[in-house]
């Protein structure tokens, strides 16, 4: 068994974002159970377990890769559809848009890093 004395470039963030999460369905369902508070039934519904993935996913790689944004996206999308009425008329052209603003900006920010390896290398 490896420990972080042992090994200190080696961290365990996506394993304790994962129990805290369990932490915090537990106690939601607990308190359900008990009737102590009204949960909301948006709260266990399928775009929620998207959201909780996507979140998962990010601080399991230390938010340094892009998928979890993407599910995040797509579930606060699903979410907003189910629980809002005309909300799709909405959210889906926005959620277009917003990919195609991101996939321009993606391309131009790898073209500008060429054009500046390109100009600024001495001779």
């Amino acid at each position: 068994m490896e420990t972080n004395i042992a090994n200190p470039n080696k961290s365990h963030n996506g394993k304790t974002v994962a129990g805290i999460i369990i932490l915090i369905i537990g106690s939601i369902l607990l308190i359900d159970q008990l009737n102590l508070f009204f949960i909301p039934s948006w709260l266990f519904s399928w775009p929620m377990w998207m959201i909780a993935y996507g979140v998962y996913m990010g601080s399991k790689y230390n938010f340094k890769k892009p998928f979890y944004i993407w599910v995040i996206v797509i579930g606060t999308a699903f979410l907003f559809t189910e629980n809002f009425d005309n909300a799709d008329r909405v959210v889906w052209p926005l959620a277009i848009i917003g990919v195609g603003a991101w996939m321009v900006m993606k391309h131009n920010h790898k073209a500008n890093e060429a054009y500046k390896e390109n100009t600024y290398k001495e001779i």
